[in-house]
């Protein structure tokens, strides 16, 4: 009886929804309405942000990575998210953790970074030179390395803090700040401002990865059937998603999405051992060693990497790009972390999502960056020329192709792209309405209109992106949501500095 007058107090939040769906719509129109005026403003944004405030980007994860080193061996090393005893085993948790950083656009950035940092190297070094080439493993391993998985971990402690020792409902940011700001501005103007912005970030970082991932489908539908890749199929190929998404939804399938979940980990997990065993084992091996020693060498200058003195923007167009990134998933992103995390200490969850999701990453992106790599050496893909005329993803693709059996291959990678966006869309979903419902917890799911309707709209989104075409508005939609999201991730993790010390303080 209880639960179910529960239920039927869950509905959406007007303050949250109504704002953020009004931002993005207009947003869209404004694109929608003059596709080239919103291509030069993007430019132009994208300059501003990058150009004027890089450094304040660098600096964030700077600060983020060495709150992590002092959460490691500080005074709060020992205490534990909650009580309970640990809901995961050693073995499951760290699997979880893997599955969390494979979508289809790691997949796309995994393939092709390698060839804008040889192609377009930084500290002044010429195209394809060696110095390039030694450094286009070596950056990837730093833009996907520790420093990153250190600030998730810090973030994850601080939601994990408020999660599971305060016992708080935190759906949206603005509940974790009552410690700094109080619980007038939190529930207040002030907390309504944090949580709108946290909502559009994450509609347009969403919409970006579905950018990303969209036309690795539709490239490996031409390849497989011959169909061409056009604007209105890569719109049929999202509108199938948020169909299936729908149909999921409403007959309350979660075992299928788990079972998409789990069968896109397994995919993964094969097709880079394939990639390995075909595309060049031995050079692999050697390059990701080498790349090792480069990234040791050079670690301190990608850290502050701003281009000051230099005619390129290098830094600007990809280390802020990612820390941006970044930024915009932390909270979504290490609300997972800690759910998985609980029980567990906060030394343990620091060494073990960096150190776990480190070499992940790496294994990722040194398979499939040096096969890229090996095919650009050999001249087996002009990955130049296929991205002049086709884009990224046709040169991805062909990328793939190029592997033996290669049917077979784009069958695989077709299959894991598939697979990872459909998981994309029930997640984007699920979080969009759990942010933007209230009534909801851990008995009570966000209304199915709600979830279908943000599964919708990030799926225009992500047409409105592959409109504009190429990957500037994507990074450009990146760098927007994440300039705000640094300062409201900041503000999250003083506020649990403060609380802990209260809490944490008492019990040492």
């Amino acid at each position: 009886m209880d639960k179910a007058k529960t239920k039927g107090k869950v509905g959406i939040e007007p303050k949250v929804f109504f704002p953020s769906l009004l931002v993005i719509a207009l947003l869209s129109y404004l694109v929608v309405s003059d596709l080239d005026a919103a291509n030069k403003a993007i430019g132009q944004v994208f300059t501003y942000l990058t150009h004027t405030w890089g450094w304040a980007f660098e600096w964030y994860m700077v600060i983020l990575a060495v709150g992590w080193a002092w959460l490691v061996w500080g005074p709060y090393k020992d205490k534990r998210l909650g009580n309970e005893a640990p809901e995961f085993s050693n073995g499951s948790w760290i699997f979880l953790m893997f599955a969390s950083c494979t979508s289809a656009a790691v997949l796309f950035w995994g393939s092709l970074e390698v060839y804008y940092y040889v192609s377009y190297p930084p500290f002044g070094h010429e195209a394809m030179s060696v110095e390039a080439q030694e450094l286009g493993l070596a950056y990837s391993l730093f833009h996907w390395g520790p420093i990153p998985w250190a600030g998730y971990s810090f973030l994850s402690i601080a939601i994990g803090y408020f999660l599971f020792v305060k016992k708080m409902d935190v759906v949206r940011p603005s509940g974790t700040l009552t410690p700094l700001v109080g619980e007038k501005h939190s529930n207040g103007f002030f907390g309504l401002v944090v949580d709108n912005i946290y909502i559009v970030a994450l509609i347009l970082a969403m919409g970006t990865s579905l950018g990303l991932s969209t036309p690795l489908v539709t490239e490996c539908i031409q390849y497989l059937f011959g169909i061409p890749r056009t604007i209105e199929v890569d719109t049929i190929i999202i509108s199938g998603w948020i169909v299936f998404n729908a149909v999921c939804v409403a007959f309350g399938l979660t075992s299928g999405i788990r079972i998409a979940s789990d069968l896109r980990s397994y995919l993964t997990i094969f097709m880079m051992a394939w990639v390995l065993i075909v595309g060049g084992t031995s050079f692999t091996v050697n390059y990701f060693t080498e790349s090792v020693g480069v990234l040791l060498d050079i670690f301190p200058r990608a850290t502050f990497y701003t281009a000051a003195v230099e005619d390129g923007s290098f830094p600007q167009d990809w280390t802020v790009f990612y820390w941006a990134w970044w930024a915009v998933y932390g909270i979504q992103m290490c609300t997972f972390l800690a759910k998985i995390s609980r029980g567990r200490s906060v030394r343990e969850i620091c060494l073990n999502i960096v150190g776990g999701l480190t070499l992940t990453s790496f294994l990722l992106w040194t398979v499939l960056g040096s096969n890229t790599l090996i095919q650009m050496r050999e001249g087996v893909v002009d990955m130049a020329a296929l991205i002049a005329e086709h884009g990224a993803a046709r040169a991805i693709v062909e990328s793939w192709a190029a592997l033996p059996m290669s049917t077979l291959t784009i069958w695989g990678f077709f299959i894991l792209c598939f697979l990872a966006t459909v998981t994309l869309v029930n997640a984007c979903s699920y979080t969009l309405a759990m942010s933007t419902c209230r009534g909801v917890d851990a008995d009570n799911e966000p209304p199915i209109w709600v979830r279908v309707g943000w599964s919708v709209l990030v799926g225009i989104i992500g047409i409105v992106l592959l409109a504009l075409g190429g990957l500037k508005p994507l990074q450009t939609a990146i760098i927007a949501g994440g300039a705000p999201l640094v300062i409201v991730n900041i503000l999250v993790i003083i506020s649990f500095l403060k609380d802990a010390k209260k809490t944490w303080a008492k019990e040492a």
